[in-house]
């Protein structure tokens, strides 16, 4: 279910700017041998970052790609949970372009993906609990690491608008799969015999998954593009 669902919104994706880009008649588009491009997802993620990538050809039909990120704080809520965010992301990718129509270049792309958030938490803990009523409470704030690395196998598209008649302006779009492995590590959260943390109600109902474990995932990329060769 999940594969028809990547595929559709592929498809969808790919028709609707196809409307919006077309190559002119006659012309012949190649893959860019020096780009530069701004990933729009990226900020919308829970942890928001502005992604920027770098595009530039190996070999013939083979470019590579460097992808990195600096994720930014948002108060999108007053949850104490994550607070101050902060980190990167970097992702490294090999692309092979496809023998294409001549106006519209296709690729596979493999990837490497690493990122490194951390932010603030702040909670409740209670202490001397044995009897379930704590003698004493304190409030108090620690530092919340997130490591997130995996590799992923995407199928793309370049789509260059209609009116960019230097082809310079394109969309970079992709979708596949990737396994990820997540971990989250407390920093300065302290451990004393019998007592109780008491977990914050203020979490965003968007908030990910926080256990160390592994998954494989939907991916799926609109990126803006400057090519300058």
């Amino acid at each position: 279910m999940r594969m028809i669902v990547a595929k559709s919104t592929m498809v969808s994706l790919a028709m609707y700017f196809s409307l919006l880009c077309h190559a002119q008649k006659g012309t012949i588009v190649e893959a860019p041998k020096l780009a530069v491009k701004l990933s729009i997802p990226h900020f919308f993620y829970f942890y928001p970052s502005v992604q920027v990538g770098l595009e530039h050809k190996l070999f013939r039909n083979v470019n590579l790609q460097y992808d990195v990120g600096w994720i930014y704080n948002v108060h999108t809520n007053d949850s104490e949970n994550y607070q101050n965010k902060k980190g990167f992301r970097g992702i490294a990718e090999v692309r092979y372009y496809l023998p294409s129509p001549p106006k519209i270049p296709f690729y596979i792309a493999g990837e490497f993906y690493y990122s490194r958030v951390k932010f603030d938490r702040s909670q409740v803990i209670g202490y001397e609990c044995e009897t379930g009523d704590c003698s004493y409470f304190e409030y108090l704030t620690y530092k919340v690491e997130n490591d997130h690395q995996g590799f992923g196998l995407k199928y793309g598209i370049l789509l260059f608008p209609g009116w960019n008649r230097n082809r310079s302006f394109f969309f970079d779009i992709n979708g596949g799969f990737a396994y990820r492995t997540i971990a989250y590590h407390d920093v300065g959260r302290p451990a004393p015999v019998n007592a109780q943390f008491f977990s914050n109600d203020s979490s965003d109902f968007f908030s990910p998954k926080e256990s160390d474990h592994s998954e494989f995932r939907l991916v799926l990329g609109v990126r803006m593009g400057y090519s300058f060769f």
